[in-house]
Parts: C-alpha cells; sequence; structure tokens
C-alpha cells in the first residue's frame, strides 16, 4: 500500500525556499523514508523532497545554538539526518498538532540535537550537548527500539563517543568511550530494531542490543575487523600535528576523504556489509568472522559507501569518483 505525500491545506503555505547545495561540511547526511520522503542537509538547513515527483516539501533551518552555549549566532552545519521509524497515521491529513508523524531526527557540527516536525515545519524537541564548549560535533544518529512503542535515539559524537538518549525526556540513559577507536557509522538491524552496530575506521565493531530503557539493559559485544590501517595511520599522524594534537571533531571532519559505512544484509541474518576505503568485506556476527573480502574493482576510486539490494541479493557501493560498483554473491 502507499502512502500519500501530505499537501498543503488551502489556507496552508509550505516554506518551499530553494535549499543551497550541501557541501563537504554536512557529512553527506540524507535518509528516505518508507513514504519516498527524502530528507537531506544543505548548510544548517534541512530539507526535504519527495523523490517521486521531485518536489520540494519543505526546508527547515536549525536555529541558532542558545546565546549560552555558543558566542555565535549562526548556525552551525547539519551533519546527519534520520526520520523516526515509527509509521506514518492514516490520520497524517488531520489538522491536530498530536497527529504529526513527520518527524526526523537531525544533528550538528557543535553537537546538538534536534526533531524537527515536517508538517508543523518547526523544531519540537533539542538536546544540547553534555559539554557545549568542546563542540565535538556528531557524526551520526540511528534510533533504536526500546519498548514496543517508542524508540531511543543513538549517537556518534566527536571521534570516538556513542550515545543513547530517551526522546521523550531528553536525558542521556548511556555512554561509551571508545577511545582510541574512530567510530564512522551507526545502522540498525533490519531483524531485530533492538540491535545496533557500529564500525570504526580502523575495523573496531561494537554490536549494542538495548533490552529496556535503563543503563543496566544495554548489552555490548566488541569485535575486530581485520583491515589494513597503513594509510589511517599516516593520516592521523598529518591531521595531529595540524592540529596541535588530539581532535575533538568527528570523523568525516577529521578524514574528510577516508570513509567506513556499514549495512545490514536485509536477507541474511547476523551478516553485515562493511566498506573500508580499498576493501569491501562480509563479516558475519554470529561466528565472528570474515566470509568474504575484496578489494577495489580496478579502475574504480576509493569505496565511499554501501547499501544491499532490498529484493536481490545484489550490494551496490559508491565511490569516491562518482562510480558504482555492483556486487552479487557468488553461489
Amino acid at each position: 500500500m502507499s502512502i500519500p505525500i501530505p499537501r498543503p491545506f488551502p489556507n496552508d503555505s509550505w516554506d518551499t525556499t530553494l535549499p543551497g547545495p550541501p557541501s563537504r561540511n554536512n557529512f553527506g547526511s540524507a535518509d528516505l523514508n518508507p513514504s519516498g520522503l527524502l530528507a537531506f542537509a544543505s548548510g544548517s538547513s534541512v530539507s526535504a523532497v519527495d523523490s517521486r515527483s521531485l518536489q520540494l516539501v519543505a526546508t527547515i533551518p536549525l536555529p541558532p545554538p542558545s546565546a549560552s552555549n555558543s558566542s555565535s549566532s549562526l548556525s552551525p552545519f547539519v551533519t546527519s539526518v534520520r526520520w523516526t521509524p515509527l509509521p506514518l497515521g492514516r490520520d497524517l491529513f488531520s489538522t491536530e498538532p498530536s497527529s504529526s508523524h513527520l518527524i526526523l531526527a537531525a544533528a550538528d557540527r557543535h553537537g546538538r540535537i534536534v526533531l524537527l516536525d515536517f508538517r508543523l515545519r518547526s523544531v519540537i524537541l533539542s538536546i544540547d550537548p553534555p559539554d557545549p564548549s568542546s563542540k565535538s560535533g556528531v557524526q551520526d544518529l540511528c534510533w533504536v527500539q526500546a519498548r514496543s512503542d517508542s524508540f531511543h535515539l543513538a549517537s556518534i559524537s566527536g571521534p570516538s563517543y556513542l550515545s543513547l538518549y530517551d526522546t521523550s525526556s531528553s536525558r542521556c540513559i548511556f555512554k561509551y568511550d571508545a577511545s582510541p577507536e574512530y567510530l564512522s557509522c551507526i545502522r540498525r538491524d533490519p531483524f531485530d530494531s533492538r540491535h545496533l552496530c557500529v564500525v570504526g575506521l580502523k575495523g573496531f565493531l561494537l554490536s549494542i542490543k538495548v533490552l529496556g530503557e535503563r543503563e543496566d539493559d544495554i548489552a555490548l559485544k566488541e569485535f575486530q575487523i581485520p583491515t589494513d590501517c597503513t594509510e589511517l595511520l599516516k593520516l592521523e599522524k598529518d591531521a595531529a600535528a595540524a592540529a596541535g594534537g588530539s581532535s575533538s571533531s568527528p570523523v568525516s571532519a577529521v578524514f574528510p576523504l577516508y570513509a567506513v559505512r556499514l549495512a545490514f544484509s536485509p536477507h541474511w541474518k547476523n551478516v553485515i556489509y562493511v566498506t573500508f576505503p580499498k576493501e569491501l568485506v562480509v563479516f558475519d556476527l554470529k561466528y565472528e568472522t570474515t566470509l568474504f573480502s575484496a578489494a577495489l574493482p580496478r579502475g574504480c576510486a576509493k569505496f565511499l559507501d554501501v547499501l544491499p539490494d532490498p529484493n536481490q541479493e545484489l550490494v551496490y557501493c559508491a565511490h569516491l569518483d562518482g562510480k558504482i560498483s555492483i556486487w552479487r554473491r557468488k553461489e
């Protein structure tokens, strides 16, 4: 069943100001929800586009940080966006605020997280970073199920911090410091909405299962995916020399051309795909082993991202030079 995209009411007008182009400072942040709405960050704003008609639905600028938390009156770059996984209701076209379902989480370069309501076209919740002075921006966001009717929001901030927030109370219920690892990407398991995986630039892999709403209900398991880190060690040394020490910035700011991404297989339970800059790895979480690895295809630049096909056993990989490689599992 297709879900209709919301349209303006007769006396209602959507903010359809054309956004500026996204930049590298936006970390390539974008997300597509099941109804076909594509959200993407550009500068300090978030836009939603109907992916079928390519019509701009709305653009919402993030307000500047509060004066007590920032010396600047400008909003920082948006670095991650993620639609809520809660289903759209049948009362989508109701004018009642309580029936608003187009909720998106967005985070910025200063570590702030907000919930945006694209029906009300406003910020409905704002979570400030624990230490506003550090400006350790957010690298990635992911929703994880806490109860049958609620989700928590997980975030990677700075180079190595993982946090879990209860958005109903804006409270951080769990923190994890992976130092000296560099955390890059976080994704939810399609077979179990309580389960997340986080991958780092050096192959560190963290499995997180949310069994309740308290810190004691968070189960962790650590893995290590073997990979060649020679290039990263050189980049790390250069970055430390340029910054005069270690940086509190997210990895996409410190190492913009060194991307590590993961994606769960939609066909095989406990199997994930991980792309390092020069390697594609298929890893089994249950048996804690690499099932397959392959180097860059000839004529392609470094891997940038990975996306499995939901209907066929195909895996699509994006490369820094704009090329896409397609991989099929051998029988």
